[in-house]
């Protein structure tokens, strides 16, 4: 590949050191009568990378004036009893607006970047990072008259499905403090299910193995992980691109669909979008609901099939069979709606955990070794320079133990099996085509979210073993449709006691899984099933 020229500036900075620097990280060396043309070169290519380094970048618009950031400050502890939140602020429509989340408060996880918002990302690893544009999912709730009342904390880089990883400490479950919450979307959990701030019913989570879904289900509300790309990721700190989702957590069914409706559609940055219709061409989902209460029998010849898989041989030993069979009973009241139930069986799904091991664990490693590359979209430069100095000596030090373990994966993984990135996107084919065929005799599958109740927090004092144990097994049944992409809600079903206290309840969650791009019919199994039955009593 060519260069534009040789040519070098008097104060070119390139000398021997560079090059060795260059030498050792890829641990081999040049031929002695070699390094003057290697050098050579190396200095003409910073002579044209510094054109590109001087130029201002180009961010997305942020309309500042319109929606203007007032009260920002860091949350007092009697204001955040939960610990869940990490920043609050207001931002609104100072225009006439007829959107349809007019009047709506909506809280953002905090790995979202909100303009001149201190986006803390669950961590004290990178600090100072605030924001100098809108996400897409910011702009769009405030177009549609959201009034965003600040940010959620989220576990620390988004790496943990349990909630006592962010460095602010831990989130509490709103239904007993001392257990989990799930994450990482954790604070969104968390707040909106104690309806923290005037009936603060919406959030908006981010899921890459289960980030939306986990919490939603360990705190009783609706979390929708939609079709990978439905709606743009853009301006959000990402995790591993071929998993990264985002989207709404409410407290109902209709909640949910209205933010989903507002948030949806291609916003021509983030390249995952490329399928995805532009906004004025997203379904009308929340129309799903009258549909719905046309009769008594509004799901007459539909077809639920129960993943077999989903119930059984569950890799952790913290698995609670009464889950799986309060789940089993919330299902078969579909029949009572007119739905046919039966069960189906996917044989790929078991291994659907390790293949998302591969992906994630590999996948993670460039962002936390000095940026990703292969994508199209939006790169905040500030984030990847805060994050390439994670790989320095002080940085390692500073490294949360999630992290580490994850990078350490991905770095064995490239040195000693290269191949199984490959391999496993490879057989994440076959595993989508298996759920494909089962959704060609199904209108949704339906499982357990997650297969056990919450966990009490890991005392300060734990070991990282003793850490990661509180979460074995718990993305078993989420991390599947992060890797294919399917839709995939959480809902309340029901409540059971813990094992730990028979004081203390928590809710039960049942996940519904749709085809590609078919959120509406997820969206009308839901609505039944809220419309008939109270959760909270079942």
């Amino acid at each position: 590949m060519s260069l534009p020229s040789l040519s070098v500036s008097l104060d070119n900075p390139v000398d021997d050191s560079h090059l060795d620097s260059v030498l050792a990280k890829l641990g081999h060396t040049l031929k002695a009568e070699e390094r003057a043309d290697y050098l050579a070169l190396l200095k003409a290519f910073h002579e044209t990378i510094s054109a590109v380094k001087d130029l201002p970048d180009y961010v997305p618009p942020t309309d500042l004036r319109r929606f203007p950031r007032e009260n920002l400050h860091f949350p007092k502890a009697e204001e955040n009893d939960l610990g869940a939140w990490a920043w609050k602020f207001t931002a609104k429509d100072t225009q006439p607006n007829e959107g349809i989340l007019v009047g709506k408060t909506i809280v953002m996880k905090d790995n979202i970047s909100v303009a001149q918002v201190h986006c803390l990302l669950g961590t004290d690893a990178v600090t100072d990072f605030i924001p100098t544009s809108d996400a897409t999912v910011v702009t769009r709730s405030l177009m549609a008259g959201a009034t965003i009342v600040g940010k959620a904390v989220c576990e620390n880089f988004s790496m943990t499905g349990t909630s006592f990883s962010a460095a602010t400490g831990p989130v509490h479950n709103p239904y007993a403090r001392g257990y989990s919450a799930g994450g990482s979307s954790s604070g969104c959990g968390a707040l909106v299910a104690s309806g923290a701030v005037d009936i603060l019913n919406r959030g908006v989570g981010g899921d890459q193995g289960g980030s939306i879904r986990l919490p939603a289900s360990w705190c009783g509300i609706y979390g929708m992980k939609p079709t990978q790309g439905l709606v743009p990721y853009t301006g959000i700190a990402s995790l591993e691109s071929t998993l990264d989702h985002t989207g709404p957590m409410t407290r109902t069914a209709l909640d949910n669909a209205i933010l989903l409706k507002a948030l949806a559609g291609n916003d021509n940055i983030d390249d995952r979008c490329r399928a995805t219709p532009p906004p004025s061409q997203i379904p009308n989902y929340p129309s799903v609901l009258d549909e719905v209460k046309k009769s008594t029998k509004p799901l007459q010849g539909f077809k639920i099939g129960l993943l077999k898989e989903g119930f059984h041989d569950m890799p952790s030993g913290l698995n609670d069979p009464r889950v799986a069979m309060k789940v089993r009973e919330a299902a078969e009241k579909f029949k009572d709606l007119g739905a046919v139930v039966e069960e189906v069986s996917v044989p790929q799904h078991s291994m659907s955990m390790p293949l998302w091991l591969c992906v994630v664990r590999m996948g993670c490693v460039p962002g936390f070794m000095g940026g990703k590359v292969g994508r199209q979209g939006f790169y905040d430069e500030l984030l990847t320079i805060k994050m390439g100095n994670l790989h320095t000596a002080e940085g390692w030090e500073k490294t949360p133990w999630a992290a580490k373990n994850m990078i350490m994966n991905g770095v064995y993984m490239q040195s000693y099996c290269p191949e199984l990135y490959g391999k496993a996107t490879n057989l994440i084919r076959r595993l989508r085509e298996q759920y494909d065929e089962a959704l060609s005799k199904y209108d949704v599958l339906v499982m357990p979210t997650v297969p056990y109740l919450p966990t009490p927090h890991a005392p300060l004092n734990a070991t990282v073993v003793q850490k990661i144990e509180k979460g074995l097994g718990q993305t078993a049944n989420t991390c599947s449709f992060d890797v294919t992409g399917h839709p995939a809600l959480t809902m309340p079903i029901g409540m059971l006691e813990a094992r730990e206290d028979k004081n203390i309840k928590f809710p039960v969650g049942l996940q519904i899984v749709g085809k590609h791009f078919d959120e509406s019919t997820i969206y009308k199994a839901a609505f039944a099933w809220e419309d008939r039955f109270s959760w909270k009593e079942c």
